[in-house]
């Protein structure tokens, strides 16, 4: 058994990182998952980022453990041999803009008297319907209008570094996909499930980010931003993340540096550390500048102050804690050697081969794939020509 969702099939039609992503966590749980990509280029997310032999890592690791179909759903041969994938297909998951299925002809409506059953995903950036459905969407477009570009600190607003709202939106999507086909169970029908990135980001964020925008009307008792409760501070040889919410952290602090500073009456409350933050930096990192980071976690820890070493992103892999988790898996591609990611968080089967695949080149399972549904050889053919010719132009080998 490959996974708890072993004999799914999903039909994955998205590019770039949301779609990707929701389809590679049910292709992780064991879900048979075929990527439908349009000739010779296919997901834009193949050539995004650090790459080597015509393959971005980022597209490695968001498309392992997937199958790779290639067709052209404006033309009418390969939008029938669609059509026929769509009859055997438990979901079917779509990131185009809205209205552009319709279009195609492979909106839900459509693909629901083909198979009644199917569960059919839409994810969008602000939703089916309104005033901004038809915009362009980057991950940084959600993050600007949730607020999370305007609650970074500093001077001006700016992005977090990192494509979080795609992802977010992504275990959203695999996690709603997940139920519905537990649904399905009791009702015996498939269904619709349009996911936007807005309402996904507001869902993740508001708890924390919002809360005080969350009472509404008089008598609330304000305790400041979330992003101003925690402060990195400088050692001796880096920087380390020091919680100094509770007093008692602050005093364990300066008794273990010889100091009196939880005696300031500037920092005596968290609420005068915040309304101090900024000298409370400069006197912190004052009894740190001889200290390395490590003894700074290792003597607050056995305090039981919540504390970590800030990591370079190069030094992540080499992290004590990650390595004794052996969360980060080293494998190699066949298209593009060596590399390494993290295995899935929640593992069913300790002992199952991970991953399955790697992640393919474009077409790669055309005959497999087409052959399962019964497709006539002279198409099958048809497809793979077309998808060497593909090849052919973009300079790829298969492997």
């Amino acid at each position: 058994m490959a996974g708890p969702l072993d004999g799914y099939r999903v039909l994955e039609l998205t590019t770039t990182v949301s779609g990707p992503m929701a389809a590679m966590v049910l292709a992780d749980q064991g879900a048979d998952v075929i990527k439908i990509e349009p000739p010779i280029v296919g997901d834009p997310g193949r050539y995004l980022g650090s790459s080597r032999n015509g393959m971005a890592a980022l597209f490695a690791v968001l498309n392992r453990n997937k199958r790779s179909l290639e067709l052209n759903l404006k033309e009418e041969a390969d939008l029938a041999v669609f059509l026929r994938l769509v009859e055997g297909a438990d979901i079917f998951l779509e990131n185009y803009r809205p209205g552009v299925v319709e279009k195609l002809g492979i909106d839900f409506e459509s693909l629901s008297k083909i198979n009644p059953k199917l569960i059919y995903a839409s994810i969008s950036g602000y939703g089916q319907t309104g005033p901004y459905r038809n915009r362009k969407v980057f991950d940084p477009s959600i993050q600007a209008t949730v607020g999370i570009s305007h609650d970074q600190g500093g001077d001006r607003p700016k992005n977090v570094r990192t494509i979080i709202f795609d992802k977010v939106t992504a275990l959203l999507t695999s996690q709603a996909l997940t139920v519905a086909l537990l649904q399905r169970e009791k009702t015996g029908q498939g269904r619709y499930l349009p996911i936007s990135m807005l309402d996904s980001a507001l869902y993740y964020a508001w708890p924390d980010l919002m809360w005080s925008r969350t009472l509404i009307g008089e008598g609330v008792a304000h305790m400041g931003e979330i992003g101003d409760w925690f402060q990195i501070f400088k050692a001796k040889d880096g920087y380390v993340s020091i919680v100094l919410v509770r007093d008692e952290a602050l005093e364990f602090l300066s008794i273990w540096r010889q100091s009196a500073l939880h005696e300031d009456p500037r920092f005596k409350t968290f609420p005068d550390r915040q309304a101090n933050a900024e000298a409370l930096q400069e006197a912190v990192e004052e009894l740190l500048a001889d200290v390395s980071a490590d003894e700074v976690c290792e003597n607050l820890d056995a305090f039981g102050v919540p504390v970590a070493r800030v990591n370079s992103l190069d030094e992540v892999a080499d992290d004590i804690q990650v390595k004794y988790a052996e969360t980060l898996i080293e494998t190699t591609h066949p298209t593009i050697g060596e590399m390494r990611y993290p295995r899935p968080p929640i593992q069913f089967d300790k002992d199952a081969v991970f991953p399955r695949r790697h992640a393919p080149l474009l077409g790669d399972d055309t005959r497999d794939v087409l052959g399962e549904a019964g497709i006539a050889e002279e198409e099958i053919v048809r497809l793979e020509e077309r998808v060497l010719a593909g090849r052919a132009v973009l300079g790829q080998i298969s492997s």
